[in-house]
């Protein structure tokens, strides 16, 4: 039943065809509702604490959504440019989303001499004249307020602020903002030396555009990478065109089912196509490699079951055998993948559960696709004979890994235990270096130009993200207008001296520094006197100086909560949290009682989400290891088979976060998947490891051959696999995103390290063990009514006997052919399943018949339990079906399946005891030995 489910694609082609194509159908229309989502909110947990704080603090003082215009040339100050300038200016805020533009033609100079105090826009119009030019120039260049916020030291550059509306009523209306701010700026690019503009629009759009350029490159060219990969390895020219169409298929299938499911496509999203293709190639190698393995082999496997069409040729045997061995391990391995991806659900940044989301659908997707379709091709068009071996290093390179790890095993394996221990000890220790970011601007390569222009304007003038500290009095604190009260706007000036002292923040901005500037300039322009003044009265007064459009971004109109506008340039999420720690430490003391003080900002909340991003990767990955280990240990019918399962899976993991610790690459959405990739791979390789083991086990006595056996047949599929996985996610370092070319280059290495694991630490680990796998229990072929009369298994279930069935050999002999022959030493007994077999005793060129032996009937105990020589010939009469107990296979398998190896030993000494009896009682009555009993027949044979 099990298999003829796994067949389901080869006996009802017609159906599955049918099914296959609906389903492509069906995915293909939900492209058209597929959406896309690069915007911030996605990096904000929705449930993080200061959310509803920042949208108030937002309303209250304008939006930080701006983007920054910077102008740069060296003739700046000549009228000509500030003209170009002014009009700049006005063709900004002509713009419907533009809500203000604060720049020179907006910044109040307030200059002052022992006689007046002059107050004024620093550029009203552009000057006409040479004098007004250097009045203007030496208002900029004195303007505390203005250098390096709004203007370099040397005049050379300057910026524009640009607020923008948060409700632009249009379908993607950061690129409505982009490109209309850009065609502004295309207009007077001819005038000035440099001129770009820095903004949520442009990163935003730039993310799209990047995205929509590593999908279209990346993916053809992995899946170029992965096909060249399987052709040299394989040499089969269907062999690499296989999981090309799987592979289509299931990126078909998975961006249709994101659309009907409303999944947007993200920043993450452009690794989607790269990473089907590389996942779905896995099983799609293994399957092939092992179809290879079965075309020309005589087996049983070669009667089909069930209806289906007619099955002619080497394809059916081939393709049986193939699911036969491959099925179980294949579905566990999709299982596993996609618990992996799903694992990540628990992340409360929508950004990963998003993708996340969708990768499990991508997983899912392709295993549905690989059980039915591949399974099908290679019954109605797969090669009938095995592709040419061509002499090539390529071809000879997994026979090389399976001798060089083969002799390494067999030579030194506690030194290679003890030097895999030290090594994950000592990526352990390098472990705890691990940092996180989560900034957008980290996801971008350094050579971007957008990453070229924020930098420019760090270093010229003042980085270009914003954030808000916000001090309020409370409610009942009896402060009424508290911001009139000088010690409550020194608490301001206090609050932006720490942080001057901090050393990591570019400028920052108060309703202080607008009062200390009107201060100076009352005091005939002394440097000393730039503070905030010490009276009520003067602080009510100097406000007089200011439109209210000046202050609205530092005070509120009751003047009970003021805000610092900070900027700042800190991409190292790590960084900047454990600045503002610093800061919200301090705050309540700086505010005193009455006073609450907030720090908020959406870069803020973004970087404090890459905290959860760290606990959500330790909760992920804690979930998967237990799914795994839960899914193992009911595999292998032992917990200690889960707990050795997860071995190879750890080792991976362990070594990646220590190399990202060792190299400095920081855990961000990118890097998070790379640990789910490396246990899903590593897992599957172990699996296929451990079920061609336990296979070869119940045809020999040999574990160490078996385990030989085992990486020779699994080592081509498993090298061929994993180089093409390398080479695959290699191609990820092509991206112009920096989390997806790390991601690419850290998964390209644990491949590596999971292929070494495997053939290296694997094999050693098997050949101290002996596992049965459930799936072997279950679908075992049982003669069921002649075992449950086997005096063998007298008092065992059913589960008991498959498991004792399990660990014995399953012989066949035809017609003919000698189970036992005279004169030979054997610790064997034999338990006859099907088929019939007589007792003969040669002499000369006589032969006597002794007994006839039918299914359930046993020989060879005494040889069993004591090493002599056997007495007769067992010979099959027809074709022969047995279970042979080897004395030191059932001895070495009694430390790993003590309970069901004592109940046989019990039970053969029953029936020796029970032989015992009959003879006895014969040589009592004096009879001639009994015939064969309904137990067996006497121990003719030894």
């Amino acid at each position: 039943m099990f298999i003829r489910c796994l067949m389901v694609g080869v006996h009802h082609r017609l159906a599955t065809f049918l099914f296959l194509v609906a389903a492509t159908l069906v995915s293909g229309m939900g492209l058209a509702q597929l959406q896309i989502d690069t915007g911030f909110q996605s990096l904000i947990p929705a449930s993080h604490p200061d959310r509803r704080l920042y949208e108030q603090v937002v309303r209250e003082f304008g939006t930080d959504n701006r983007a920054i215009v910077y102008v740069a040339d060296n003739d700046l100050w000549t009228r000509e440019k500030l003209k170009a300038l002014e009009d700049l200016h006005y063709a900004l805020e002509a713009l419907e989303f533009v809500r203000q533009v604060e720049d020179l033609f907006t910044t109040r100079s307030i200059r002052g001499s022992r006689d007046k105090v002059e107050s004024g826009i620093i550029l009203a119009r552009a000057p006409k004249t040479r004098a007004g030019l250097d009045r203007a120039w030496d208002q900029a260049r004195n303007h505390p307020l203005l250098i390096e916020n709004l203007m370099a030291k040397d005049g050379r550059a300057v910026a524009l602020v640009v607020s923008i509306y948060d409700d632009i009523d249009a379908g993607d209306p950061d690129r409505l903002i982009n490109r209309e701010l850009e065609e502004v700026l295309d207009r007077f690019r001819p005038v000035f030396t440099e001129l770009f503009q820095v903004g949520k629009a442009r990163i935003n759009t730039d993310l799209r555009d990047v995205l929509f350029k590593d999908m279209r490159g990346l993916a053809p060219l992995s899946a170029l990478v992965l096909v060249t990969a399987i052709l040299v390895f394989l040499g089969s020219g269907f062999a690499a065109l296989v999981p090309l169409v799987t592979s289509g298929l299931s990126i078909l299938w998975t961006f249709g089912i994101m659309g009907w499911a409303g999944i947007p496509l993200n920043i993450l999203s452009a690794m989607l196509p790269s990473l089907i293709a590389v996942i779905g190639s896995t099983e799609d190698t293994h399957m092939i490699a092992c179809y290879f393995q079965g075309l020309g082999r005589d087996s049983k496997d070669a009667s089909p079951v069930g209806q289906g069409p007619s099955h002619a040729g080497a394809r059916y045997p081939a393709t049986r055998l193939m699911m036969r061995h491959l099925g179980v391990p294949l579905i566990l391995t999709v299982f596993t993948t996609a618990m992996g991806f799903a694992s990540n659900l628990v992340s409360s940044l929508g950004l990963i559960r998003e993708f996340a989301l969708a990768a499990t659908i991508a997983v899912l997707a392709n295993g549905v696709i690989t059980l039915t379709l591949v399974p099908m091709a290679l019954s109605v068009m797969g090669p009938e004979s095995k592709p040419g071996s061509a002499g090539n290093i390529f071809n000879r390179l997994p026979g090389l890994f399976t001798w060089l790890f083969g002799f390494t095993r067999e030579k030194f394996p506690r030194a290679i235990l003890a030097a895999m221990a030290l090594v994950c000890g000592f990526f352990l220790f390098q472990c705890t270096k691990l940092y996180v970011t989560n900034d957008p601007l980290s996801y971008f390569r350094d050579d971007q130009p957008l990453v070229r222009d924020t930098r420019t304007i760090h270093r010229n003038l003042a980085g270009m993200k914003f954030f808000y500290i916000t001090l309020a009095a409370e409610k009942g604190s009896g402060q009424d207008s508290a911001f009139l009260a000088p010690a409550n706007i020194r608490k301001l000036a206090e609050i932006q001296n720490f942080m001057e002292k901090q050393g990591v923040f570019d400028a920052s901005l108060s309703l202080a520094d607008h009062l200390s500037l009107v201060n100076q300039a009352f005091n005939g322009g002394d440097p000393a006197q730039y503070r905030v003044p010490g009276q009520r009265t003067l602080v009510a007064q100097y406000l007089t100086f200011f439109h209210r459009r000046d202050l609205k971004n530092y005070v509120n109109h009751e003047l009970d909560k003021a805000c610092i506008v900070v900027r700042h340039h800190i991409t190292d999420a790590s960084k900047l949290n454990r600045y503002i720690r610093e800061l919200e430490q301090v705050l309540p003391d700086i505010a005193g009682p009455g006073m609450r003080a907030d720090v908020v900002g959406e870069n803020l909340m973004i970087s404090a989400a890459a905290r959860d991003l760290l606990s959500a990767q330790a909760k992920s990955l804690i979930l998967l290891l237990a799914v795994i280990f839960l899914i193992t240990s009911i595999m292998f019918t032992s917990v200690k088979g889960g707990m050795i399962a997860l071995v190879p899976s750890l080792i991976p993991v362990i070594l990646m976060f220590g190399i990202m610790g060792f190299l400095g690459i920081p855990l961000n959405p990118g890097t998070a998947m790379v640990a789910v990739i490396s246990i899903g791979i590593a897992i599957d390789n172990t699996l296929h490891l451990f079920s061609r083991y336990n296979e070869l086990c119940r045809r020999t006595s040999d574990y160490g051959g078996a385990v030989m056996e085992t990486v020779r047949q699994e080592a081509t599929p498993m090298v061929t696999t994993s180089l093409a996985l390398a080479l695959g996610f290699g191609v990820l370092l092509f991206s112009d995103f920096t989390i997806i070319a790390q991601f690419g280059a850290l998964s390209a290495a644990t491949m590596i390290i999971a292929l070494f694991t495997n053939l290296l630490i694997t094999p050693v680990i098997m050949s101290k063990v002996r596992l049965v796998a459930l799936y072997q229990i279950l679908a075992l072929k049982m003669h069921k009514d002649v075992l449950e009369k086997s005096p063998l298994f007298r008092g065992m279930t059913q589960y008991q006997m498959r498991k004792a069935i399990l660990i014995s050999e399953l012989n066949e002999f035809d017609r003919g052919q000698m189970l036992v022959e005279r004169g030979t030493m054997g610790r064997s007994m034999y338990l006859i399943l099907s088929g019939r077999a007589e007792v003969i005793r040669k002499k000369g060129r006589d032969e006597r018949c002794l007994a006839r032996l039918g299914p359930g009937q046993i020989f060879g105990e005494i040889g069993f339990v004591r090493e002599i020589c056997r007495t007769a010939d067992v010979r099959a009469v027809t074709p022969v079906e047995v279970l042979r107990f080897d004395y030191e296979k059932l001895e070495a398998d009694l430390k790993f399946f003590p309970y069901i190896v004592a109940k046989l030993n019990f039970n053969i000494s029953r029936v020796l005891g029970e032989r015992l009896a009959d003879t006895i009682e014969a040589l009592d009555n004096e009879y001639e030995l009994p015939a064969p009993s309904k137990d067996g027949p006497e121990n003719i044979t030894g």
